[in-house]
């Protein structure tokens, strides 16, 4: 088989999104931070994001990231209007209390605008997959499945692994559907899509997947709902090689704030902050 590997092109706002000078900026400083702390963890991270930003793929990868993008391609130019239930934050600058977040404000809006706004970038989604090829997990977590493109992407990791399990949860039922339906036209029989309010169904399904050594927190960019999520997975994690994924870390005033608490964290043992997203790798558990 030909594993030379070769460059993938997508639509132009992510070849924009990739050759950012922010993105390259903070990634090559991340890069060499990481290679200098000489931490096996830290070196594998590194590595990590050098593939991610010189966009290449094997060709198996390649054929798998195909399908998925077109997904989106079909996804973003579709019309059909959906009814769904937001139990996150809404807008950047909205102020929803706890108890509005719980119970839900009902939305009317297309699956078109749910994936052009809601579902990861090409980018983002390469780099968890990268991060899931190069770490290994043998059980991943998402918070936040969308229409399941992000998903996809991490499942297709696990498998290309050949190992390896992989549940999302998400709040809204009729994205839930959505996502396992599109999971299914990818042809992926790894994924497990859990519909409930995190904070209803996030224990149970740590206490069944126990111990995770990979999480994607998205979905709920609120303060105080990060920092109970992040509190709540420690206790179910691996003993060691635990990657801990934050989405949206600069969304809001609140989301800067929990980012900052998390990274300086005793637990974590080191973090990358990309702007967008935030990477923590996190300490080896002392067995008591």
């Amino acid at each position: 088989m030909n594993n030379k590997r070769k460059k993938i092109n997508y639509d132009s706002a992510w070849i924009e999104k990739l050759e950012s000078l922010r993105n390259r900026m903070l990634a090559k400083i991340a890069i060499f931070r990481l290679i200098r702390s000489g931490d096996r963890d830290s070196i594998i991270l590194a590595n990590t994001l050098k593939s991610t930003l010189k966009n290449d793929l094997i060709p198996e990868e390649k054929v798998w990231i195909d399908k998925i993008e077109q997904l989106r391609e079909n996804l973003n130019a579709s019309a059909t209007e959906i009814s769904l239930v937001d139990y996150g934050a809404g807008k950047s600058d909205e102020h929803r209390t706890q108890q509005d977040m719980y119970t839900g404000e009902t939305v009317t809006t297309t699956v078109g605008e749910v994936c052009r706004s809601g579902s990861k970038s090409p980018f983002w989604s390469f780099l968890l997959f990268n991060l899931i090829r190069e770490f290994k997990p043998a059980v991943c977590i998402e918070l936040g499945a969308c229409l399941g493109i992000s998903a996809s992407y991490q499942a297709v990791a696990l498998s290309l692994n050949k190992a390896g399990k992989f549940v999302t949860i998400e709040g809204a039922k009729t994205l839930a559907k959505y996502a396992e339906q599109n999971i299914e036209t990818i042809g992926l029989e790894n994924v497990r899509v859990v519909a409930g309010r995190f904070q209803d169904v996030l224990d149970e399904v740590l206490n069944e997947f126990r111990p995770v050594d990979f999480a994607f927190i998205d979905g709920h960019h609120d303060e105080k709902a990060t920092m109970r999520y992040f509190d709540q997975i420690i206790p179910f994690l691996a003993n060691q090689g635990v990657v801990l994924v934050f989405d949206d870390i600069s969304w809001s005033p609140g989301m800067k704030k929990a980012w900052k608490k998390i990274k300086v964290d005793e637990r974590v043992k080191i973090s990358v902050d990309l702007r967008k997203i935030g990477i923590c790798l996190m300490k080896k558990k002392i067995k008591e």
